[in-house]
């Protein structure tokens, strides 16, 4: 394929097949992706359809066009387009037009593509670029040799049909080699995956190809080595550098039981680890894959490019005659009819066409992963620049997710450890972060069966416990159960309330802390003209608290999945185009509904699936950044096919003389060639601007320091006890513990709550008396 015309054809013809549902084809990446029935048409039946069109094709895999070839084929061709140009200019004879002729030969040997590729679309209905360059072309041969042996006027086009081919070939080079750039992020992605893997088998290391590693096998990772597969540590401790996959620049440490991924460096500790799956299933293949297929991916704003491609060339050759017969019937001379006939095939640009969505979406593409964050389509990255509304769910995406425990509070004449058996024996199976939370705390507890076991969504868990009736859940849920509590939660926290026989028994109160890019994130958001809203399961008083702390004015509460779907649904009916974010199995209903979902990269597979856009890192920013992302290659998009009309409503005519009888101005066939060649270079250049976008403006950290009073600190023991707890919570940066003064320094990115603190201080066994 060489220009739109012929992408319009291939998808055209594939679309007519019996049992293909979706065809999409893409110029820049010469790929088609193509949805099918395997009971009415195959493989093979695809492949067949796409020759008898006129190209060639076969399953993906196959190796891009050599670039090498292209620029030899380009030095020998301006090797002898010089010396013609310059017989040309300064040696008028019959015979400097044979030595032309002479020079000519070559370059059409060398460029001889543009002739064989015309020629046989045009024999099956379908010209393309490649038609009206050989048109182009042998119209200035046929023309020269005719002058030559039969007008003898001495207005030869020889050197004109050299400069067009060598001119064309230039640009199709430069044009190659900016493309390439616009594929450098995936092409470093797919660098990250080392090429072998070393197993432990029969009782001895192998070196083997990673894409030979098996789920279940042993690997032995080396210190400073990349890890070829998703695997888990079974021996050994080291810091893995998972920058590649998350961007965080700080190596994480890892211990047996601990989860890496292919593509990561291992730090200085040697490992040995299980696979968890084969090389094309890990993390970063996924990522690769997706990448991929974004940028393989049309935008719907091409359709209108795509049906204009369709009927382009043969209109610029009705043109092209036209614009002969009408300067003959004028009075102008054969040779100037035909140097603008010749102009006006040589200077029409479908190719500009073509390449002015794929080139702006695979960078649009590229820069996301750079950044952590990834694109299901082009159809997700035009909708997400309308978002007009966000929704943003709460633990997980503005919170860390991760809760702690801040107090167990049984109700009167109920123990403590009688509490934490009911906790314990409910949750067991539940994998919500809070129920996780629970069971970490309640690891001394054998748990008792259940029977009757119902998980209602944002509200709890109802069972049976040897006969009788045992609830675990959120206020609303214990009010519908009929179980009256009388005892509140402090500010901000989450209270799981326990129930036993129609009795209530306590509650375990928890508290998630917020991340400390999301305040940020939510300012931002708001900057950009967005409707913030959050939405959440858990309780209004907390749901309240994390609102005011991330800057949020509207907040729903105790709300269901269902009810999160509504709302979108409510939001659309309004007229509001919605962006749902998200990471749990709960908003994947909503982020279905959504415009634009986008799932927080360390969420559940369910949400990320029902996602349009995904997080890598799980930073709230990384949002504003994929909304600006979308605009940013939208507005891309529309400046390139712009200049692509643009360029040629203002070139053909030029080149057809036009604007000749009023100013003079007229357009060489050479100087077409070069202004053809030029225009597809601005359209790939143009999309290569957003490489250098910058997606999030980094603010000046205006650091937090808090000073509160701890007692029972008795010696250095106890300093460092104090500071590696606290220095565990999110934001920290820095704790300085004092036991002469009864006193701990903190230093943090965000104001730290002060329940959390409280909390964290008690669990470490001292005593939290406020801040000072």
């Amino acid at each position: 394929m060489s220009c739109a015309a012929c992408s319009a054809r291939v998808e055209k013809v594939v679309g007519e097949l019996h049992g293909v549902q979706q065809v999409q084809v893409n110029l820049l990446t010469r790929s088609m992706r193509v949805f099918y029935d395997e009971t009415q048409v195959n493989e093979n039946g695809i492949v067949a359809a796409v020759e008898a069109a006129g190209y060639g094709a076969s399953t993906a895999g196959g190796s891009a066009p050599d670039d090498l070839r292209i620029k030899r084929r380009l030095l020998y061709s301006f090797l002898c387009l010089v010396p013609m140009v310059a017989l040309h200019h300064l040696w008028h004879d019959p015979l400097s037009v044979l030595f032309q002729f002479v020079l000519l030969i070559p370059i059409i040997v060398l460029n001889r593509k543009f002739f064989i590729s015309g020629a046989k679309a045009a024999r099956h209905g379908a010209a393309n670029m490649d038609t009206l360059i050989s048109l182009g072309a042998v119209a200035a041969i046929l023309y020269s040799l005719t002058d030559l042996l039969v007008l003898r006027t001495g207005a030869a086009y020889v050197e004109s049909a050299g400069m067009i081919l060598t001119l064309i070939t230039l640009g199709k080079w430069l044009e190659a080699r900016a493309t390439g750039h616009t594929g450098d992020a995936l092409s470093k992605l797919k660098a990250l995956l080392p090429q072998n893997a070393v197993v432990l088998r029969n009782g001895g290391e192998h070196t083997i190809p990673a894409d030979e590693v098996a789920t279940g096998d042993c690997l032995m990772i080396a210190a400073g080595a990349r890890i070829p597969v998703d695997a888990e540590v079974t021996e050994g401790c080291s810091a893995i550098d998972e920058s590649s996959l998350t961007g965080e620049s700080m190596p994480v440490s890892k211990e047996p039981g601990s989860r890496i991924f292919a593509g990561t460096i291992n730090g200085n500790g040697a490992l040995k680890a299980t696979a968890l799956c084969r090389s094309k299933e890990s993390a970063l293949c996924n990522i690769i894959h997706l990448v991929g297929e974004a940028a393989a991916t049309k935008a719907p704003i091409a359709r209108m490019a795509d049906s204009i491609s369709r009927i382009f060339v043969p209109y610029v050759v009705g043109i092209a005659v036209l614009t002969a017969g009408l300067w003959l019937i004028s009075g102008a001379t054969l040779s100037f009819s035909m140097g603008c006939a010749i102009a006006v095939l040589v200077v029409s640009c479908p190719c500009a066409l073509g390449l002015a969505t794929p080139v702006a979406i695979m960078a649009g593409a590229g820069k996301g992963a750079e950044n952590g964050i990834l694109f299901r389509d082009g159809a997700t990255m035009e909708q997400a620049r309308n978002a007009s509304t966000i929704i943003l769910d709460k633990t997980g995406t503005i919170t860390a997710g991760k809760p702690v425990v801040i107090s167990v509070i049984p109700a009167p004449s109920v123990s403590k450890s009688e509490l934490l058996q009911l906790a314990i024996s409910l949750e067991q199976n539940n994998s919500h972060p809070l129920a996780q939370c629970i069971r970490s705390l309640c690891t001394v507890y054998t748990p008792k069966p259940v029977e009757s076991l119902e998980y209602v969504a944002g509200r709890g868990i109802a069972g049976s416990i040897n006969n009788a009736p045992a609830l675990a859940g959120n206020e609303r849920f214990m009010t519908e159960r009929g179980i009256s509590i009388d005892a509140s939660a402090p500010e901000g926290t989450t209270p799981i309330y326990f129930s036993l026989a129609g009795q209530y028994k306590g509650m375990i109160v928890v508290a998630d802390p917020i991340k400390p890019d999301s305040a940020a994130a939510v300012a931002e958001m708001k900057k950009a003209g967005l409707r913030v809203l959050m939405m959440s399961g858990d309780r209004e008083e907390a749901v309240r608290h994390i609102a005011g702390q991330a800057g949020i004015d509207e907040y729903y509460a105790e709300v269901t999945p269902q009810d999160k779907e509504a709302k979108v649904r409510q939001l659309q009916s309004e007229g509001h185009c919605v962006a749902m974010v998200g990471d749990g199995i709960n908003d994947a209903p909503a982020l279905t509904r959504a415009d634009v979902g986008i799932a927080i990269g360390a969420g559940t597979d369910v949400a990320i699936e029902s996602a349009g856009i995904i997080l890598v890192r799980s930073e709230l920013t990384d949002a504003v950044a994929a909304l600006k992302l979308s605009r940013a290659v939208i507005r891309t998009i529309r400046q390139n096919l712009f200049w692509a009309f643009f360029y040629n409503i203002l070139t053909i005519p030029l080149a057809a003389g036009a604007y000749y009888p009023f100013t003079g101005w007229l357009l060489t066939p050479a100087v077409a060639a070069a202004a053809m060649s030029l225009s597809s270079l601005f359209v790939v250049c143009n999309a290569l601007r957003l490489r250098k976008l910058t997606l999030i403006h980094p603010t000046p950290q205006h650091m937090n320091t808090t000073t509160i009073s701890v007692h029972g600190m008795m010696c250095p023991h106890c300093e460092r006890h104090v500071t590696q707890a606290l220095s565990a919570l999110p934001g920290i940066t820095d704790v300085k513990a004092d036991h002469k003064s009864d006193s701990v320094t903190i230093t943090s990115e965000a104001p730290v709550d002060e329940v959390l603190l409280a909390a964290t201080i008690k669990e470490a066994g001292y005593d939290y008396k406020g801040v000072c």
